[in-house]
């Protein structure tokens, strides 16, 4: 018999989890976010969020000599408040009801969910991670959610921001990274450093910034993701002594792994193909290697009604008759925003893919 709308849509609600995991799976930064628990969502409604930054201790120390002394301090204003707009973004997709009325059994309704609502997921999902590492989603509409590329901008809101991570030393960044501006706000900047060929000192410049990176916040541990394009990857990898080149694996619960990287001291240090150094959102970089501490990123969703306007977690809304079409219209909804709340524990080298 002829599959209806209700039923499509039901089959993709029950698929929607699994789909999802192969998002994470597929990008190991918002895996750690997620198997960190580094998540908050948000139920407030407000347009945007405020976050600590806290880059030195609050107090001071006294010397007890005699016993009478007092305290030098009791309280010293350290903290800072970040602030970064959530961007709210509709993937649409229309199924003609012609395929529907042909779709009979359970292979037509399994074919109708690979070629429209499983696709459409995956695409967004791909969207996303570009704009992510690569900060060039203004041609598919995604130029809100956050980009770690500081050689361009993100627009969450009506207005340009600057990209999380500065190609500059720490004491000449300039850039105002959700919205604290880096003069004057102490410990707000991130590592870096740059590689005339990898061969000369390719190595040593990433273990410079993955030690400078690491020894901010030791409670977050040391650095535990870097994302790099493949030539950088390639360069590291033919640097390496046979024996010292080990495999790690993303795995879900479920099936084969779907990322592989190699280890960089603790790191996992994993090819991105999104990441593309000749974008021109990037300043002339050869090669492009992200260092990141996952503790010190979080994210956020905004929404609550999954059937209004949902939870902004790449929800599944619809499906809606088209006025005047034989066709059925799907809506997945995203109100996703990424921050980091310590930027000096995160870095980035370029140069990387000169040999």
């Amino acid at each position: 018999m002829p599959t209806n709308a209700d039923v499509l849509n039901f089959a993709t609600q029950k698929l929607i989890p699994k789909w999802t995991e192969q998002f994470y799976q597929y990008h190991p930064v918002l895996d750690k976010i997620v198997l960190k628990g580094n998540i908050d969502r948000s139920r407030q409604g407000g347009p945007y969020i405020e976050f600590p930054v806290v880059t030195n201790g609050p107090g001071a120390v006294t010397r007890i000599e005699t016993g009478s002394e007092v305290y030098s301090s009791t309280r010293r204003t350290v903290g800072a408040r970040g602030q970064i707009y959530c961007p709210r973004m509709i993937y649409s997709f229309v199924i003609p009801g012609k395929d529907l009325a042909e779709a009979s059994g359970e292979t037509a309704i399994a074919r109708l969910l690979k070629v429209y609502p499983e696709a459409a997921l995956m695409e967004f999902h791909e969207y996303i991670v570009n704009q992510f590492v690569t900060g060039n989603g203004v041609a598919d509409n995604v130029q809100g959610f956050c980009t770690l590329n500081g050689d361009t901008n993100f627009n969450p809101a009506g207005t340009n921001v600057s990209g999380a991570l500065e190609f500059s030393s720490p004491a000449t960044q300039t850039n105002t990274v959700f919205n604290l501006p880096k003069p004057g706000t102490t410990g707000w900047s991130n590592q870096y450093q740059t590689v005339a060929s990898f061969a000369t000192n390719g190595r040593s410049q990433m273990r410079r910034v993955y030690w400078d990176a690491s020894l901010q916040g030791k409670q977050g541990g040391p650095v535990d993701v870097m994302l790099g394009d493949i030539t950088s990857f390639n360069n590291y990898y033919d640097d390496l002594d046979d024996q010292v080149r080990y495999a790690v694996q993303t795995k879900g619960e479920k099936g084969p792994a779907v990322r592989q990287g190699i280890m960089f001291q603790e790191a996992e240090f994993y090819v991105e193909p999104a990441l593309d150094y000749t974008a021109s959102t990037f300043s002339s970089r050869t090669g492009v290697v992200y260092f990141l501490k996952s503790d010190t990123w979080h994210l956020y969703t905004q929404g609550e009604d999954s059937g209004m306007e949902t939870r902004g977690d790449f929800a599944f809304r619809g499906p809606v008759k088209v006025p005047g079409q034989d066709a059925w219209e799907w809506e997945i909804v995203l109100a996703m925003q990424m921050y980091c709340d310590r930027l000096n524990a995160n870095g980035v080298v370029d140069g990387t893919a000169n040999s």
